[in-house]
């Protein structure tokens, strides 16, 4: 027995000399939530910079979407017997409906002066079966709805905000329209008729649009373009950023942006700016999606653990060189955008939760929408 009670002893001793050496983390990570995972402090060259958590909670269940200038409030989506947009007060931590519909809600931005959000809603045809999609915007008092692509479009999911208020679409058409909620349209053709996935607008001087549409050559690959808007013309010409590009995100103060570039089993991360003609490469490695601070000092990025689940991703941030890489989380299953606060060091995520945990009637929290705030020193 005094044996026993020695061996105990030594092993917790061991136990607390190696959580005291660890820097006050825990020891054993708990699956599916946010850990940080700190440099060691014994190596000889440690990183000039230290990252910490300061807190991590469940905000609400849904897929978050967005979040206001101001910061204030975020976008959900939830699902159920129907299709909801809610929206989330950061400062009084209230969920409040939005939008209930028995359409699928396929994604949804606040305009640029988040006086109303704009959404892509999936159509499906009772007697055809056809499926499309179409654009309707919202006021946030949620007093006037007005449906802004036409009824012969079919819209893309991924759209962009202008500058003004507008809502930036490509349609079934290959064109790209540009349309405010009162109605006022612009249409715009693209020369070569690219079938476009994606797009956003890039507002400097010259007016840029940016897009993602397969190739020409090769609907298996998929390309980053721009195309300068010019008032005399309805036409575009679109210019090739890059080759194999799976997502782009713009930062609105510094006008650059980034995007992940698939280079056989890697991805390389590239900055880009507009006015000039080659990309920059910062990073190599197993890249799921990059986005800039809203600052533009620095890009937060997600990547995954090469032959692991390809649904986990850990968390990152770095500098906007690429320099100083710090981890922010343990591997996640994060099925959202990670939308960064406007002004604090705070992200949110939706993380999706094991279906063996969740009872069928339970559906519409398969997602999660965490908070976590960070320091970097």
């Amino acid at each position: 027995m005094k044996k026993t009670k020695n061996k105990a002893f030594l092993f917790c001793f061991i136990l607390l000399t190696l959580f005291t050496a660890s820097g006050c983390q825990n020891l054993f990570i708990p699956i599916n939530v946010p850990v940080v995972l700190r440099n060691n402090p014994a190596l000889n060259n440690p990183l000039p910079q230290q990252i910490s958590i300061q807190s991590y909670t469940m905000v609400s269940p849904g897929i978050v979407q967005d979040i206001t200038n101001n910061g204030n409030n975020i976008i959900l989506f939830t699902f159920g017997n129907t299709y909801n947009i809610d929206t989330y007060n950061t400062e009084t931590m209230l969920l409040s409906s939005f939008i209930n519909s028995d359409k699928r809600i396929l994604s949804a931005l606040y305009d640029s002066f988040d006086t109303g959000i704009y959404y892509a809603e999936k159509l499906v045809d009772p007697i055809t079966g056809s499926v499309g999609s179409q654009i309707i915007w919202s006021d946030v008092n949620k007093n006037t709805t007005r449906v802004i692509s036409l009824p012969e479009e079919n819209v893309i999911q991924h759209f962009g905000i202008g500058d003004s208020g507008q809502v930036v679409y490509a349609n079934n058409n290959n064109q790209i329209v540009m349309a405010d909620s009162e109605g006022n349209r612009h249409v715009y053709d693209i020369l070569n008729n690219y079938n476009i996935l994606a797009v956003d607008y890039i507002n400097n001087n010259e007016k840029n649009l940016v897009f993602i549409a397969t190739d020409p050559q090769s609907e298996e690959r998929t390309n980053l373009y721009y195309a300068k808007i010019k008032d005399d013309s309805a036409e575009l010409s679109a210019t090739l950023i890059a080759e194999n590009v799976s997502n782009f995100d713009i930062n609105d103060i510094t006008n650059q942006l980034v995007f992940i570039k698939n280079s056989g089993d890697s991805q390389t991360i590239r900055t880009w700016s507009s006015g000039t003609i080659n990309s920059i490469g910062i990073a190599t490695g197993n890249y799921e999606s990059a986005q800039f601070t809203p600052n533009g000092e620095r890009i937060i990025f997600t990547q995954t653990t090469p032959n692991s689940d390809s649904r986990m991703k850990s968390l990152w941030i770095m500098d906007v060189n690429g320099k100083n890489p710090l981890q922010l989380t343990a591997p996640l299953n994060i099925n959202s955008e990670i939308i960064c606060h406007p002004y604090k060091s705070m992200l949110f995520f939706s993380v999706e939760k094991s279906s063996d945990n969740i009872s069928s009637a339970d559906d519409h929290t398969l997602s999660q929408t965490h908070l976590l705030t960070y320091r970097i020193d």
